[in-house]
């Protein structure tokens, strides 16, 4: 055989199989984008039914929602399956759901698909806006335990944000859990509380103020005010809010107090004399100072004078020697208000 024969037909055999397979190298590069996506739609699917799962392990608690039920459905689209959410009340599709149903529904939905990112210590981010609906607050103690135990119990997060106008949930979201374990210790974390303002068309944010941010009631909050009436040694610019406020806040706090110890159907004369007792001279002199001082109106005059800041002390120390009966709750209270047992100038052990 001639080799230089044999040579050139190996060469153009060689050429006309080139184009054959450049066209098998980017057939290969399609088949493997094509795995990928495969194994990306996969996964979106199995994550989607995953999350449905979790979804619905909330929903069934004892504390949940047990009548709802997600219900994951294959659908084929035109861009390939995908998968839907159908939400079933009692085993059928539901209808009409609440506000509050809604707002659970997503949340739940939330915490399954921020789970992921969470075990797999990529520290997100979290911002929960509004979970609770001002139409609907059946479910506020459920979402407050969810967020507890779901997502600041372990602390996995870099940060954590939480809106909501509802002042009943806000109360409890002051009782979330903020400590950690670092090495042993267990300091709390750093929390910020903040109020949103509207003035006209303009919204700007605030510090929140203490009465909002640092008690858990209102009652808690009354009796912080009282108890600096009752100890306040010299009236200045900084405590004379107390003062001049002390009829309003007496008041109010005697008749949460007494309705609390007396909640049966009787007039408010007849509650508060079981009060003090039958104790005839604290409950009118007390009762005449919250009386003309929460009112202006027929004693004209005495808008038109200072306050006496003497008999508005007694007053006071006659209410938290009122409370000191039950002394377990009387601490309770000073806790409350950040003021040591042993620090405290009206307690009955020092």
């Amino acid at each position: 055989m001639n080799y230089n024969n044999l040579t050139t037909d190996v060469s153009i055999l060689n050429q006309a199989i080139q184009p054959y397979q450049d066209e098998l190298n980017i057939l290969e590069i399609r088949k493997g984008e094509i795995i990928t996506n495969i194994k990306t739609e996969e996964d979106k699917l199995r994550s989607e039914s995953e999350a449905c799962t979790r979804i619905n392990n909330i929903l069934k608690h004892d504390f949940g929602h047990q009548a709802l039920h997600l219900e994951a459905i294959e659908v084929n689209e035109y861009s390939g399956k995908t998968i839907k959410f159908e939400i079933q009340r009692n085993g059928t599709k539901a209808h009409n759901l609440s506000e509050g149903e809604c707002s659970l529904i997503s949340f739940c939905y939330f915490l399954a698909k921020i789970q992921d990112d969470l075990n797999q210590g990529k520290k997100p981010i979290i911002w929960i806006d509004d979970p609770i609906s001002s139409l609907d607050s059946n479910h506020i103690f459920f979402i407050y335990s969810l967020i507890n135990d779901k997502i600041c119990g372990d602390k996995l997060f870099s940060q954590l944000f939480i809106s909501t106008h509802n002042l009943e949930f806000l109360k409890y979201l002051k009782r979330l859990d903020v400590s950690f374990n670092n090495n042993g210790a267990t300091p709390n974390l750093k929390t910020n509380k903040y109020l949103i303002q509207r003035e006209n068309n303009n919204s700007f944010i605030t510090i929140m103020p203490t009465y909002m941010s640092e008690y858990a009631t209102e009652f808690n909050y009354l009796f912080q005010q009282i108890h600096t009436c009752a100890t306040a040694n010299i009236i200045t610019d900084q405590n004379h809010s107390c003062f001049y406020n002390f009829g309003n806040n007496a008041r109010k706090f005697i008749e949460i107090y007494s309705f609390y110890k007396f909640p049966s159907h009787m007039k408010d004369d007849e509650r508060l004399k079981l009060f003090w007792n039958d104790d005839n001279l604290h409950r009118f002199f007390i009762g005449r100072i919250n009386n003309e001082l929460s009112h202006c109106s027929g004693v004209f005059e005495r808008g038109m004078s200072m306050i006496d800041e003497a008999e508005m002390q007694k007053a006071a120390k006659a209410i938290i020697a009122k409370v000191q009966d039950d002394i377990q709750q009387y601490n309770a209270l000073l806790e409350s208000i950040d003021v040591e047992i042993s620090t405290d100038p009206l307690h009955p052990d020092r």
